[in-house]
């Protein structure tokens, strides 16, 4: 075939610069319990993350009950889904059916109308059997006599099939199982790792979520849970390095039972004596209510904080202070209702380094400062929205250039990083959400002794926007507005 070339034509080549790969900058990942009873398969839903991206999902996958107590993920799943609709949301539940259940119950039911009401709640239906009252019982079979479903509220009824061996029973013994999940513990939320059976369980599962889902769990919270001291430190250190390579942020209560943190005077005297004082940490006071639902506010301020990132293009560059909370009001554990006023909101949780809400033209989340403060005032370490960004931007250069990683040590893999995360730096940039940043390749931080050995170093500078936590207007009275417009006046 001729070489010979006449007219027009095009090619293409490879980009040279690398696509980013984003991470979801406020991304909650839930350890609690669920009523995996209610679930489709209550046996699959034990220390094992699962991320849903709708509330019907996560109902098949752990089941849901408004009892939010003895069934704390159901928080999330209702501040999620229901309140703000945002998603996905990463889950771990920990209340293990083979181990976490009552006894056997036997009890002896009245038929009405062809039906059995079974009020008690947590039932496990593959732990359930019918028989007759007989000394000598008649064991009926499911399907054939007898069909046991969940109600709405999650109580049982079981309809006695009208060509069954129990048809014209008038009462009949029924026994089952529940779930207990006051059996479940701190530790098991905590978790830890077998060496006999090599499993991992509670918050060791964490890093198990990036290579399941290739997401980035960038907000841990455990409401019900992280008021317990032992639980929120252990959220911190995993918070630390994720997967080997991420780092998160830790949404945490105060305890607001009697003696503790009850009062808002008591607040920062709590915080102090329990180590809530770390930069990856967001404490949250008190409980909240959303219309007769109570709960912890780590569950609301975590979806909330995904919320406003998810209106943002993912990126969380915005404070979550002063923006609507979507509650109905505050509570301490005992029921009792707190209304701070500014002054209060201000003096007692975020001079302290946490936050609270108040109320303004409905109900706005009110506070800026992680848990360091007031113990250090650097910017990278005090700001929740800048130390969450930062979070964001490291987390996205590990994500787009990994696959750089035993590359050769040459030009063209140094211009690659720097060329690509200044473009993404420039796009963070001209969207307003930092003030501007670079990275660079500098030889006097990369002597050839250690470029031999492997190693290379960037260095990144990022500047970002503090939230104008403090504006002042100075207002004065000037007379000689007034005489000019007397003066004007008399003409």
């Amino acid at each position: 075939m001729s070489n010979y070339k006449h007219g027009i034509r095009t090619s293409r080549r490879a980009t040279q610069l690398s696509i980013p790969i984003t991470s979801d900058g406020c991304l909650q990942c839930v350890i609690g319990t669920a009523p995996v009873n209610l679930a489709a398969d209550p046996y699959d839903t034990v220390n094992k993350p699962f991320v849903f991206h709708n509330k019907a999902a996560a109902v098949a996958g752990l089941g849901f009950s408004e009892d939010f107590k003895n069934y704390t993920l159901c928080q999330s799943m209702y501040a999620t889904f229901d309140v703000f609709g945002v998603a996905p949301v990463v889950m771990i539940n920990v209340l293990d059916p083979e181990k976490h259940v009552k006894a056997e119950l036997s009890k002896t039911y009245s038929v009405t109308a062809g039906k059995i009401a079974i009020p008690d709640k947590g039932i496990l239906l593959d732990k359930l059997s019918v028989t007759s009252t007989a000394d000598e019982p008649t064991k009926y079979e499911p399907e054939k006599d007898y069909i046991a479903a969940f109600n709405t509220d999650g109580s049982v009824s079981i309809a006695i099939v009208s060509s069954g061996a129990a048809k014209d029973a008038t009462e009949l013994k029924v026994t089952y199982a529940q779930l207990d999940p006051s059996l479940v513990t701190y530790q098991d939320v905590i978790g830890a790792y077998d060496v006999t059976t090599k499993k991992k369980t509670g918050m060791e599962l964490i890093g198990r979520v990036y290579p399941k889902y290739n997401v980035v769990p960038s907000l841990l919270l455990a409401p019900g849970w992280s008021h317990i001291p032992a639980v929120a430190l252990a959220l911190v250190a995993k918070a630390q390095l994720i997967s080997s390579l991420f780092t998160a942020k830790v949404v945490v209560d105060l305890d607001t039972s009697d003696g503790k943190a009850d009062s808002m005077e008591n607040v920062k005297e709590y915080k102090d004596k329990n180590a809530y004082s770390d930069r990856n940490m967001i404490p949250a006071w008190p409980l909240v209510g959303v219309g007769d639902y109570k709960y912890y506010y780590s569950a609301q301020l975590a979806a909330h904080m995904e919320h406003m990132a998810g209106n943002n293009g993912g990126v969380p560059s915005l404070s979550p202070s002063n923006k609507d909370i979507k509650i109905t009001g505050l509570y301490t554990e005992d029921g009792t209702e707190v209304l701070p006023d500014m002054d209060e909101a201000n003096d007692y949780m975020n001079a302290c380094g946490v936050v609270t809400a108040i109320n303004v033209n409905g109900w706005k989340c009110w506070g800026n400062n992680t848990a360091i403060y007031p113990s250090s005032s650097d910017p990278i370490d005090r700001w929740i929205n800048i130390v969450t960004m930062f979070d964001y931007i490291e987390n996205n250069f590990k994500l787009t250039f990994f696959q750089n990683v035993d590359d050769l040590t040459n030009y063209r893999l140094i211009d690659e990083v720097v060329s690509g995360f200044n473009m993404q730096l420039n796009g963070l940039q001209g969207s307003g959400d930092i003030a501007g940043g670079e990275i660079i390749f500098d030889h006097d931080e990369n002597p050839i002794a250690e470029i031999l050995n492997g190693h290379i170093k960037f260095h990144t500078r990022v500047g970002g926007y503090a939230p104008a936590e403090d504006i002042e207007n100075v207002f004065e009275f000037d007379p000689t507005i007034t005489q000019a417009a007397l003066e004007g006046g008399a003409e």
